[in-house]
């Protein structure tokens, strides 16, 4: 018999957990036993889990459930639980006082103590943009999508009313640049106003590979940080300078 596959197919990688759990205090400590007996036996959670949220901490942290067992770090980053992004089980069992949220949490994703935080995984580009999320339902975006499309259509630049790739943007920044100058200008000014200043971000690495999971930054996005990334599936996507 195949010993290592064996051990391979009898590795746990969920339980029978869902969203409420993870949304108060009340089983940290057995939800922080479960991953950590059968994801990371190795890991030292009352010496390793932190108090509070601090980029570096975590970023150590998460380099030690990477180096017992990468694979079962990926497990844990995606998490499968209605409602949660990827890398919040993450969050809640390294911070020793900090939930995720929901409920009445009014759509803030991680509350530690007195600090609450929105959590926002996401794609990292070489010259320090974070991408390929989305902002809140609530954020009014419709006016944004109208202005974009009266711009692609004029200059029969493809694409469709609720698909306007990256590329298509450029073109119209090209042959219009003081119009999608307005755009973008109104679009920064919307998500900022209705999302953004809430509250501190945590964004966090969502591309496979070794970086897969690091905390990237922590901060409260400014107005100048954001950006019109891409239009898709009717909504906005932003790209944010960190």
């Amino acid at each position: 018999m195949d010993l290592e596959f064996i051990n391979r197919a009898q590795k746990i990688t969920s339980f029978n957990l869902n969203a409420k759990d993870f949304q108060s205090l009340k089983y940290k400590e057995e939800i922080q036993y479960l991953f950590n007996t059968h994801f990371f036996p190795k890991f030292n959670i009352k010496k390793e889990a932190i108090q509070g949220v601090n980029i570096n901490k975590l970023n150590n942290a998460i380099n030690i459930l990477k180096s017992q067992d990468s694979s079962m770090f990926a497990e844990l980053h995606r998490y499968n639980l209605k409602g949660i992004g990827p890398g919040e089980a993450t969050l809640f069992f390294l911070i020793k006082n900090a939930y995720l949220g929901g409920g009445s949490s009014a759509g803030v994703d991680l509350i530690a103590g007195s600090e609450k935080y929105e959590v926002k995984a996401a794609k990292l580009s070489s010259d320090g943009f974070v991408s390929d999320f989305k902002v809140g339902g609530t954020v009014p975006l419709s006016n944004i999508i109208t202005f974009l499309n009266i711009l692609r259509e004029k200059f029969n630049l493809g694409g469709s009313k609720t698909e306007i790739s990256g590329s298509i943007l450029a073109s119209i920044k090209e042959k219009a640049p003081k119009d999608f100058a307005k755009i973008q200008t109104a679009y920064a000014d919307v998500t900022y106003n209705n999302y953004f200043k809430n509250h501190e971000i945590i964004f966090i690495n969502n591309t496979a590979g070794p970086k897969l999971g690091n905390i990237e930054a922590i901060k409260q996005v400014n107005k100048a940080d954001i950006f019109i990334e891409r239009v898709t599936s009717g909504t906005v996507k932003p790209k944010l300078k960190i």
